[in-house]
């Protein structure tokens, strides 16, 4: 089967490849994607060339020329011997690469994958794998039902923080981001308030709204190491921070005797892939990665789950290396990215 597939041969080169597809092996199936979507965190990371992994000898898929995207939706096109369950005409949700089409293997990684309400279209789906990493902030948390929570960057992932974190039952939650399109698209979700860093000292502004002193739930989505200072400060004394952007580099300047042991705060990571794995399951209480992409779609097949504002650009594969520059460097006129493969 011939496909399209978008490859970043360098940093700033994008390209869409033609290859060619073997019939699905006994443990595989051949999906055909209907639409992808950016993460603009990791696939800028790569796309600049700055991702830690691109210089690890040991991650030797995570080398140019490289394949984007790990989130997806589509319909099943071909079933291998061995996968039970599943046949042709299955609409489904998966960690796919930017694709026209992919052979998922079960026992990899990327060999997850999950049906969709019937309700529920495939751009929304297509989003379900990137929702799941702001999605840890509430399930880190533990219990959110009518909590203080603020977000931390309001780019993709901490769109997805907020809103589930509002999904959740968390009340007031705060949207803090410079970018006033984001602060927006934040507002159209629901959130409570937005601050704009920029107006003002962070902290004064959120404890003017609040009318004490922090919130019982910060979710840094900046991807920023030097941002977690900042998100304990944001946090009432014994309040949590939950980390779920990935910050790539080292934190200064960070007082732990009087910014986090003498206010007991915890602070904790939230990885949207660890914090599911198996190992990991009483720390995410008892939540599998499974369970929290069946809740994503439902939640979205509901409305519980909104993309209000979230969605801000559908372009075709050919377009992905405009959108990568418009990620980066128009940040007001960009945030959800789809990308249309049929």
């Amino acid at each position: 089967m011939r496909v399209r597939q978008a490859v970043i041969r360098e940093p700033f080169q994008v390209e869409v490849r033609e290859a060619e597809l073997p019939a699905p092996a006994a443990n595989q199936v051949l999906v055909e994607t209907h639409v992808s979507a950016v993460s603009p965190g990791t696939e800028l990371a790569v796309y600049t060339g700055t991702h830690q992994w691109l210089r690890d000898p040991n991650l030797p898929d995570w080398k140019f020329p490289f394949r984007s995207g790990y989130s997806a939706a589509g319909v099943v096109r071909a079933v291998g011997a061995d996968v039970k369950g599943w046949k042709p005409g299955d609409r489904i949700s998966y960690p796919g690469n930017h694709a026209s089409a992919e052979l998922l293997t079960l026992g990899h990684e990327r060999g997850r994958w999950w049906k969709l309400p019937d309700n529920l279209d495939f751009l929304p789906a297509a989003v379900a794998c990137i929702a799941r990493y702001g999605l840890g902030a509430s399930i880190r948390a533990g219990i959110t039902l009518g909590r203080s929570a603020a977000v931390l960057g309001l780019g993709v992932i901490g769109q997805f923080a907020l809103r589930c974190l509002l999904a959740a039952g968390a009340n007031p939650v705060i949207g803090i981001d410079s970018v006033a399109m984001r602060r927006q698209a934040a507002l159209d979700a629901g959130a409570c308030h937005v601050i704009d860093p920029a107006a003002g000292d962070t902290r004064d502004q959120l404890d003017a709204f609040l009318g004490k002193r922090g919130v019982e739930i910060v979710a840094d989505a900046t991807g920023i190491p030097d941002a977690v200072p900042q998100a304990m400060a944001l946090a009432c004394d014994a309040g949590q921070v939950v980390v779920v952007g990935s910050p790539r580099g080292k934190a200064r300047d960070v007082n732990f005797y009087d910014d986090l042991h003498r206010r007991y705060i915890e602070v904790t990571g939230a990885h949207g892939n660890m914090l599911f794995e198996p190992a990991h399951v009483r720390l995410a209480g008892n939540w599998d990665i499974h369970k929290a992409q069946r809740w994503l779609l439902a939640a979205l097949a509901s409305g519980r789950l909104s993309l209000a504002g979230l969605i801000t650009q559908q372009i075709t594969p050919a377009e992905l290396g405009t959108a990568y520059d418009g990620l980066l460097k128009r940040k007001e006129q960009y945030l959800g990215v789809i990308v249309q493969w049929q």
